[in-house]
């Protein structure tokens, strides 16, 4: 069983560093070029591996609790980086979904495209909880984050955008989200080399506000551009 776990946490960790580096291409290539595609869909895969890995990292967290690791006495260590895989693929996937021909779409699409928003609801309820249960603020403000995205992504799914600009700005968005996840990864779990402390709350938010904040501008400044007639997002 620990040799299976190493296993899960290289194969994680080299998903994130894939994903960590690849992640800037689509957002600096022309959009829906063949490198934006491609290095998309390279990301996309690498949220996803590190999202399905994160359980398996998850327990290998919770087993080194009765060992001597950097993580004893801290189970809900792994049970937070488990959210925190899911947000950034929940947001990969509908950034993906949102490009997709609606009109296409059967009822048990639709249905599935329902479950990853739910999940990040769901999971942010449990996480709060336990998070109050631990006494661990950070997890508490992180499970309401993720809440209210899920239900924002809920309602994009369940009632898609019909026109082109909408299906780009809600691409643009879920993936910039996804993006500013792994990134605020990266930098959390780098933490300690920079002198700080790696679940200090102001070492998540802080990333996520700023990154957040010119996201939200880009996506403005792209909206403006796709009313005047703008024939894709550049």
């Amino acid at each position: 069983m620990a040799l299976l776990l190493r296993i899960v946490f290289g194969i994680h960790i080299v998903a994130g560093a894939v994903a960590l580096l690849v992640f800037w291409i689509p957002l600096v290539t022309r959009k829906g070029g063949r490198t934006h595609r491609a290095f998309g869909w390279v990301y996309v895969a690498a949220a996803a591996t590190v999202a399905v890995t994160g359980i398996g990292s998850a327990v290998r967290l919770v087993v080194e609790r009765s060992g001597g690791g950097p993580h004893r006495g801290r189970p809900w260590a792994g049970v937070f980086l488990v959210y925190v895989g899911l947000f950034a693929a929940e947001s990969a996937l509908l950034g993906v979904r949102a490009l997709g021909p609606k009109a296409r779409l059967t009822r048990l699409d639709r249905a599935v495209d329902l479950i990853p928003p739910l999940l990040l609801v769901a999971g942010g309820l449990l996480l709060a909880a336990f998070g109050i249960a631990e006494e661990r603020l950070l997890l508490v403000l992180f499970a309401a984050l993720g809440a209210a995205q899920g239900i924002a992504h809920f309602r994009t799914f369940r009632t898609p955008s019909s026109s082109r600009e909408g299906q780009l700005l809600a691409h643009m968005g879920a993936m910039g989200t996804s993006c500013i996840t792994t990134l605020t990864a990266f930098v959390v779990v780098n933490a300690p080399r920079l002198g700080m402390r790696r679940f200090d709350p102001s070492v998540w938010f802080v990333p996520i506000v700023v990154l957040g904040l010119g996201l939200t501008i880009l996506r403005r400044h792209h909206a403006k551009r796709l009313a005047n007639g703008a024939a894709r997002l550049e």
